[in-house]
């Protein structure tokens, strides 16, 4: 006789019915709705915080190359003087190509032989080493590529000088060849040609910013096609040069939020329609390091004279963003 030790089957038993299959991956489903949010918020803040670590690293370089030469660098260099005219005239290295010894890019910034070479784009071997990415210089949350084909191919950059709290980057007077005098000099800690010292900011170097983002292609903004104008985004090397050797200048950008006049539209932070206003891809506002080297978020709803006085490194209002 011949046992089997295999357990009978039921002849109940059966698989899933096609009903019980279909509440299971509705539950699934539900669930990976409700984690993906997470998910995603979480990456968010991880970009967030290395784009806060991106401007801790942005203001230590600002002290070191201070300390070492006793001014902060200028927004840019302009090459040589030129009459005044409509634009900033002549390209010209900016602060982001100053400060790369400080942030470990002493290779990049011996070879670019600031001292001696031009920044003229027009020359290629200058055009290669301005398109090297830097991602001390990049918010991860920023979705732009890595050059700017509205920059002359440089590589982008997210951050920004503050050039004071006025929009309106006014001509001086007659008679006065070069950008970045006193008379013309903004009111924020850089200008074209400016060599502001710690003892300048009498304000408090808590009270004042030095740096903000700014998104490539801010909010979303439309051109006429209604495609995305990828038109914003710094050049860390300095200003945009075209074959007539004219600048616009993209390193350096005023803070306004209150009295704006006729150009109110690009004072504000994160405001929707304008290409020349400080933005991010983060919601809700704009981070910036402040002079002492601290980092801060803030909203884009908030108070429009605090901002402007944030903006201001001398202008005798106190105003600790704690």
């Amino acid at each position: 006789m011949r046992f089997s030790l295999a357990p009978k089957r039921s002849a109940s038993s059966r698989g899933f019915t096609l009903v019980e299959l279909l509440v299971v991956i509705a539950i699934i489903g539900v669930l990976v709705g409700l984690l993906l949010p997470a998910v995603q918020a979480a990456r968010e803040a991880a970009r967030r915080m290395q784009c806060s670590n991106n401007l801790k690293q942005i203001g230590l370089a600002m002290h070191n190359y201070a300390d070492t030469v006793r001014k902060f660098p200028a927004s840019f260099y302009r090459a040589w003087p030129t009459t005044l005219g409509g634009t900033f005239g002549t390209p010209g290295w900016g602060w982001g190509t100053m400060i790369l010894p400080y942030i470990e890019q002493s290779n990049l910034y011996n070879s670019l032989n600031t001292s001696i070479a031009r920044l003229d784009g027009r020359i290629a071997a200058v055009k290669v080493l301005g398109q090297t990415p830097i991602a001390t210089y990049r918010c991860p949350s920023d979705s732009g590529g890595p050059q700017n084909a509205n920059r002359a191919n440089y590589a982008t950059s997210n951050y920004i000088a503050v050039f004071g709290s006025l929009y309106d980057q006014a001509a001086p007077s007659a008679g006065t060849l070069v950008y970045g005098s006193r008379e013309n000099a903004g009111t924020g800690v850089f200008s074209p040609n400016s060599a502001i010292r710690f003892g300048d900011i009498s304000d408090g170097t808590s009270n004042t910013v030095l740096v903000g983002e700014m998104n490539y292609g801010p909010n979303g903004v439309k051109d006429a096609t209604g495609a995305p104008r990828r038109y914003n985004g710094g050049v860390w090397v300095g200003t945009y040069d075209d074959p007539l050797g004219t600048s616009n200048v993209s390193n350096q950008l005023s803070l306004c939020g209150f009295a704006a006049g006729a150009n109110v539209r690009f004072r504000k932070l994160n405001t929707p329609d304008s290409s020349n206003a400080f933005s991010s891809a983060h919601t809700g506002g704009v981070q910036f390091v402040l002079a002492d080297g601290s980092v801060r978020f803030i909203s884009q709803n908030a108070d429009g004279v605090m901002i402007d006085r944030v903006a201001d490194r001398a202008d005798g209002e106190i105003l600790n963003l704690e």
